[in-house]
C-alpha cells in the first residue's frame, strides 16, 4: 500500500515500510500483482501481490542465504532445480559453482522472468546462462515427473505458502521432491519469518519431518522483510554434513565461510520449541 510516498507492507500484524520515489512498472499477470517501485534507499524493489520480493539493496542476504549454505555443503553439486526465483539472484548465485553444470528454473510466472530481466539486469544476469533450462509451469506437476531428472540440490525461493503457492509445503509436494533428489540430495525452502510466520513455519517442519529424514533451520537476515529475522528450512535422507565441501567462485557480499557455521545455530527458544530431540 503506497500513501504518502511510503510503502507499507501491513498485511500481517506487523508493518514494514521502504520510503517509494515513484512507480516504475505496475501490471495484473495471470496469477498476481506485479510492481516495480524506485525507492529513496533501498534502489528497486519488486512487489508480488504488494509483498516485497526483492530490493536492489539488500537483495543478496536472501539470494546468498539459500543458496551458498544448500550448495556448498553438497559433495558434488551439478544438477540443481530452482522453484520460483524468477528475479534469478539463486540462480546467479548457483551459478558461481564449478560442479554446477545444469539448472531447471520452474517458475509459474513468466511476467516475473520479463520484469526482472527488464528492471533487475543484475539479479537477472545469468537467466540466459546456457546451463539454465527455464519451464514456465506450476512446480507442484513438475516435481510429480520431473523429465526422469535427479537432483543433487533442490531450492525452493517461492512466495509465501498462500494461494497458487500453498501447495508448496504440503506432504504430498515434499514426498514428490524427495523422488526427485538424488540419494545425499537436498532440500531446501524459505520458510518465512520466525516472528511473524510461526504457525506456517510449524506447518512446514511438520510435513516436511514427515517426508525427510533429517531437517534443521538456517536462520538469517533479511532488512527489508517483515520483522527481518528470516528462516530457511532445509532438509535430506541423509545425515546433514554442514561442512563447506564446495567454495563458490567470485565475489558474496554476505555469506563466508565464518558466517555459515552461525547462520545454522539457532535462538534458545526456536531450539527448545522445535529442535530439541531433532539430532542432525
Amino acid at each position: 500500500m503506497l500513501t504518502n510516498g511510503w510503502f507499507f507492507e501491513d498485511d500481517m500484524a506487523f508493518a514494514s515500510a521502504i520510503q517509494i520515489k515513484n512507480s516504475l512498472y505496475s501490471t495484473k499477470s495471470k496469477y498476481q500483482k506485479i510492481d516495480v517501485l524506485e525507492s529513496v534507499k533501498m534502489g528497486k524493489v519488486l512487489l508480488l501481490d504488494n509483498k516485497v520480493m526483492v530490493t536492489e539493496n539488500d537483495e543478496f542476504y536472501y539470494h546468498e542465504a539459500i543458496a551458498h549454505t544448500s550448495i556448498s555443503i553438497h559433495p558434488n553439486p551439478k544438477k540443481l532445480l530452482v522453484i520460483g526465483g524468477g528475479d534469478g539472484g539463486t540462480i546467479r548465485e548457483a551459478l558461481k559453482y564449478n560442479t554446477v553444470n545444469e539448472i531447471d528454473l520452474v517458475e509459474i510466472d513468466e511476467e516475473v522472468i520479463n520484469v526482472s530481466k527488464k528492471y533487475f539486469p543484475e539479479i537477472a544476469s545469468e537467466l540466459t546462462n546456457p546451463k539454465v533450462k527455464l519451464h514456465t509451469c506450476d512446480a507442484i506437476e513438475y516435481v510429480k515427473n520431473p523429465m526422469g531428472a535427479l537432483y543433487d540440490v533442490i531450492l525452493c525461493d517461492s512466495t509465501d505458502p498462500e494461494g497458487f503457492a500453498l501447495g508448496l509445503i504440503s506432504k504430498e509436494f515434499y514426498k514428490n521432491s524427495l523422488l526427485a533428489l538424488n540419494k545425499n540430495g537436498i532440500y531446501i525452502c524459505q520458510s518465512g519469518s520466525l516472528l511473524l510466520q510461526e504457525d506456517e513455519f510449524n506447518t512446514n517442519l511438520e510435513n516436511m519431518r514427515s517426508v525427510f529424514k533429517y531437517v534443521d533451520v538456517i536462520v538469517s537476515i533479511i532488512p527489508s522483510y517483515p520483522g527481518s529475522l528470516w528462516s530457511f528450512l532445509i532438509a535430506s535422507n541423509e545425515p546433514l554434513n554442514k561442512t563447506i565441501k564446495n567454495h563458490p567462485k567470485g565475489k558474496t557480499k554476505y555469506w563466508n565461510s565464518e558466517l555459515h557455521e552461525k547462520l545454522f545455530s539457532k535462538p534458545q527458544w526456536l531450539k527448545e520449541k522445535y529442535f530439541t530431540l531433532q539430532t542432525t
